[in-house]
């Protein structure tokens, strides 16, 4: 029996995002931001790889190209010297991330969606809007407005400075 409940655990470990049908923004967003939010950064080619069910193509190839970028960098200047780099999760506007998704709320126009989502970092609170499309029977990320920018505008100002050692 004991055999039996670890190989159901190590089960659900595995099933992917991309198993599960997201029938509505919200689910989508929610399952992105428990992911955002309580997943460590040590390896961020294998956490993007689980997310991407979640993210249209072009975002998902937007960080994809991020992250080669901010490789290239770090091989071009001196060890001792720090590259250029983002120092957070690029799906937050605040450095500190979020500790909690506080809720959702969807509005829809056929096959795209916004959704705000009300996020909190001790006693801040604030909202930021999720841009979805649907994509067969799921929907999936296009991008993430925050205050003053978007995610997608954080990626293109990135690739927009020039590495040099």
């Amino acid at each position: 029996m004991h055999d039996c409940r670890s190989l159901l655990a190590i089960l659900l470990l595995l099933i992917p995002f991309g198993s599960m049908a997201h029938d509505s923004p919200d689910r989508t967003v929610q399952d992105f931001y428990a992911w955002a939010i309580h997943t460590p950064s040590n390896d961020p080619d294998k956490e993007a790889a689980r997310v991407q069910p979640l993210l249209g193509q072009e975002l998902f190839t937007a960080l994809a190209a991020q992250r080669a970028y901010e490789e290239s960098c770090a091989r071009l200047v001196p060890a001792d010297m720090k590259p250029h780099m983002l120092d957070q999760s690029p799906f937050f506007l605040w450095p500190e991330g979020a500790q909690a998704l506080l809720s959702t709320q969807a509005s829809v126009a056929g096959d795209t969606a916004r959704v705000s989502a009300r996020l909190a970092y001790d006693d801040f609170h604030w909202t930021d809007t999720v841009v979805l499309r649907r994509e067969g029977n799921r929907w999936v990320i296009l991008d993430i407005r925050w205050q003053e920018r978007s995610l997608t505008e954080r990626l293109v100002e990135f690739a927009s400075y020039r590495c040099e050692p």
